[in-house]
């Protein structure tokens, strides 16, 4: 299906206007685009190639060359060539695009496909082949991810590692190019002939997946699958009698026992008159006799290809923001902590509009984020009165920073019995110690300050006295990270280094324990381990070719993390899970999991959570062995989370089990001892409303004054939340209001109000007795909690 481009796609390449992210794999990113002036009829599939590819000896010699071959393939069940450029910075080939899904998705959620159709399926992806032959090409990596299924048939795509029968002295003996599953012998052995005929052993696996739901040499260890393949082992006796000897026929050992596409087209198509010599395969007429599940999928994917043509094309560049620019240079010009002419706002505040990302976001969506500041009685003396800053000088008007040298921190003489736990944005429940101020920073006091350069936080992540955050700059589609010292809000670090661009997909998956910060490599390679006081990676966790890495999350001891394989989130390609020992960064345990989505991975409790687009799993964290499973998928908002909405009630985010048939909303908030917080329905007293429902009696516990957009946390023994009118503290056992907020120094605002959602934090942290908390103008700050 089609995802909304990345933050780091530019608007065009060559000629094509990019509208949406296709996927990703082994040789580079897809996209779907559309010529100047172009409708449905010009949609192309662009790919561009990988950039250690660029710089390969011969890469771009083979890209000329096989993409100058492939444009003399056409016919109906190929997806033609259109357009090329290998001598482009990066290169890149666009061909027509199918709006359907692949013969993969299509057999995973509606199951395998009855005997006619794999007939007709067959008798069409040999009339592909048959083109593609003709054009002196072997197509070398069929199989079901790479056909597919649109109105009027199936079509072949992806000639990206097809190669001419003339230039096998470009590929290197033994190098093994194929898909896992549905590659021929010959592909195996690396250094024998691939010709036609190992097309035809790949249709053979391909047809054996579309009549079974499985693959012919499926097993859990790639070593044994190409060990079957290899000896012609195929597991054939689900696929249907009829159905049976041409699929063996295709999967032979000796490719010259193997049909030719004009025998295998005689076979699957019994209505089919021979084919003349020299004169192409016809097409069947009409629309495919697709079942009726598949027609509906094919055409959820027309719908989304209208939907991404009429919606409004994405600025070249983000506009620039010239008062933001003048109020900088003031502000730190001036050293007085004013600025815009305003008592209250500190020196070096940098504002932006709310970035196109962010408008109309709710609370907890994809990075976690989350809002709110806890306002009992005796913080009221701290953070109202806008004119009685301390003295300024430092940054964010904040006390004078303490010495820190680069990778370590000062001496503690007496170290506290106990240290605050680790607080990441995306939580609900800040745990009972969050509101202990002996547990906060030490030498803190309320601060206020910004990043540097541009960019709003989206994720953030406190451990001790180093407050960790992701900034994401829409203007250059960069990603980074930066660290700020808890006590004070003084500049530590940033990651990667200051003019080090991040890969396509910038840096994420943040999480941090006491000692370091996990994040994903900027050169998209894996994941970094970064030392927590300066910064710097002091290991890697490694990716591998074909997958993008997703998350991390490190629990007790273990560090575990995800990778998007190559049909994207949620699909049937391989979705790849890992397990690390975090002192050694030994790897302790490996999964494959299809239809998954790498960025759900949380832990909760003592299990790592997993959902996808077919079922949720927990896993055991020691061996990563399933322990508890659920056939529906989980829109998980909130990180670690004990309940969660699922599957038409509440259930256990641990053992997946329901514990009632309560019918909520997904939650805006879970506490950890079981009140899950949603929007009321309706309105209550002409207001709408928070409600808090015991997760296992479905009860309604009590209802507090709430308007929707409004961010919710738990700290220690209040609910809080944040809106445009103010700060509001509600007791958890009976929400009982206990403070009301409406004018909060250094918050941004418009005049003495709230601005409307720029009030809005973009992320929050509750520990020790204070709230941490950013902004989509730049700001950093912390106050009080208590």
């Amino acid at each position: 299906m089609l995802r909304p481009l990345d933050a780091d796609a530019p608007y065009d390449i060559g000629p094509y206007r990019l509208l949406a992210g296709l996927g990703s794999g082994g040789m580079g990113t897809v996209h779907l685009a559309v010529p100047p002036g172009g409708g449905p009829e010009g949609l192309v599939a662009l790919k561009t190639v990988r950039r250690d590819l660029e710089h390969a000896g011969d890469f771009r010699l083979r890209f000329r060359r096989e993409a100058e071959a492939a444009r003399a393939v056409r016919g109906p069940y190929v997806s033609a060539l259109v357009d090329a450029d290998p001598e482009a910075e990066r290169p890149w080939l666009a061909t027509q695009y199918i709006a359907g899904p692949s013969l993969e998705e299509a057999v995973g959620r509606h199951g395998p496909l009855p005997v006619p159709v794999v007939r007709d399926l067959g008798a069409a992806i040999a009339r592909g082949l048959a083109a593609v032959h003709g054009a002196r090409l072997v197509h070398r990596d069929l199989k079901p991810a790479n056909v597919v299924l649109g109105a009027t048939g199936p079509r072949l795509i992806d000639f990206g590692i097809a190669q001419a029968y003339d230039m096998t002295a470009l590929t290197a003996t033994g190098v093994m190019v194929g898909s896992p599953g549905f590659m021929s012998p010959e592909h195996v052995a690396g250094d024998r002939s691939v010709t036609g005929a190992s097309d035809v052993f790949c249709l053979g696996a391909v047809l054996c997946f579309a009549a079974t739901g499985h693959g012919p040499f499926e097993d859990t260890e790639l070593a044994a699958i190409v060990h079957r393949i290899a000896q012609g082992r195929p597991e054939l006796s689900r696929v249907p009698e009829e159905l049976r000897q041409t699929v063996a026929d295709c999967l032979h050992r000796d490719p010259a026992r193997r049909p030719t596409t004009a025998e295998l087209i005689r076979a699957l198509d019994t209505s089919s008159r021979p084919q003349r010599p020299g004169v192409p395969p016809a097409s069947a007429p009409g629309a495919f006799p697709w079942p009726d599940g598949v027609r509906e999928l094919i055409g959820t994917y027309e719908t989304a290809v209208v939907t991404a043509l009429e919606a409004p094309p994405m600025p070249r560049t983000a506009p620039a923001d010239a008062a933001r620019a003048s109020r900088h240079g003031q502000s730190e010009g001036d050293g007085n902590g004013a600025a815009d002419g305003q008592p209250g706002q500190r020196a070096g505040r940098s504002r932006t509009g709310r970035p196109a990302w962010a408008r109309g976001r709710r609370l907890g969506l994809a990075v976690g984020v989350g809002a709110g500041l806890l306002a009992g009685v005796l913080t009221a003396a701290l953070l109202l009165l806008p004119d009685d800053d301390p003295e300024p000088g430092t940054p964010g008007n904040a006390a004078p920073a303490p010495d820190r040298s680069a990778g370590s921190t000062a001496p503690s003489a007496t170290p506290p019995a106990r240290t605050a736990p680790v607080a990441v944005s995306g939580m609900a429940d800040f745990g009972p110690d969050s509101l202990d101020r002996t547990l906060q920073p030490d030498n803190w006091r309320p601060w206020a300050t910004s990043f540097d350069g541009p960019g709003a936080a989206d994720d953030c992540a406190l451990s001790g006295d180093v407050l960790v955050c992701r900034l994401r700059d829409e203007a250059t589609r960069q990603t980074r990270l930066e660290a700020r010292d808890a006590s004070d809000g003084s500049r530590l670090w940033r990651y990667p280094a200051e003019g080090v661009p991040t890969g396509l997909l910038g840096v994420g998956g943040l999480d941090v324990d006491d000692r370091h910060a996990y994040v994903t490599a900027a050169d998209g390679d894996g994941f970094d381990v970064l030392n927590l006081s300066d910064g710097k990676p002091v290991a890697r966790l490694p990716g591998r070719t074909g997958y993008t890495p997703s998350v991390a999350r490190v629990h007790e001891g273990r560090i575990f993390v995800s990778y998007t394989g190559v049909g994207g989130a949620g699909g049937a390609a391989n979705m790849l899970f890992r397990a690390y020992d975090a002192d050694d960064r030994a790897q302790v345990w490996e999964r494959v999991i299809a239809w998954a989505f790498p960025p759900s991975l949380d832990v909760v409790g003592d299990r790592v959570w997993l959902t996808g687009s077919q079922e949720t799993l927990t896993l055991d964290p020691a061996t990563g062995k399933t322990l508890a499973e659920a056939p529906w998928n989980c829109d998980r908002r909130i990180r670690s989370a004990p309940y969660d909405v699922c599957g038409g009630g509440i259930v256990d985010a641990r053992t997946l089990r329901k514990v009632g048939d309560t019918r909520a909303p997904s939650p805006e908030a879970v506490s950890r001892d079981g009140l899950l917080f949603v929007e009321g329905k309706g309105l209550r007293e002409g207001s709408r409303y928070i409600q808090a429902i015991d997760a296992r009696s479905g009860d309604e516990r009590w209802t507090a004054p709430w308007k929707r957009g409004d961010s919710v946390v738990v700290a220690g023994d209040r609910l809080l939340t944040f809106g445009v009118n103010g700060v509001r503290a509600f007791a958890l056992d009976d929400g009982a209001p206990e403070a009301t907020l409406g004018n909060i120094r250094d918050w941004p605002r418009k005049g003495s109000a709230f601005d409307g959602v720029k009030a809005q934090p973009t992320t929050v942290l509750v520990s020790g007795g204070a709230c941490f908390l950013t902004f989509d103008d730049g700001t950093v700050m912390t106050a009080p909690a208590s």
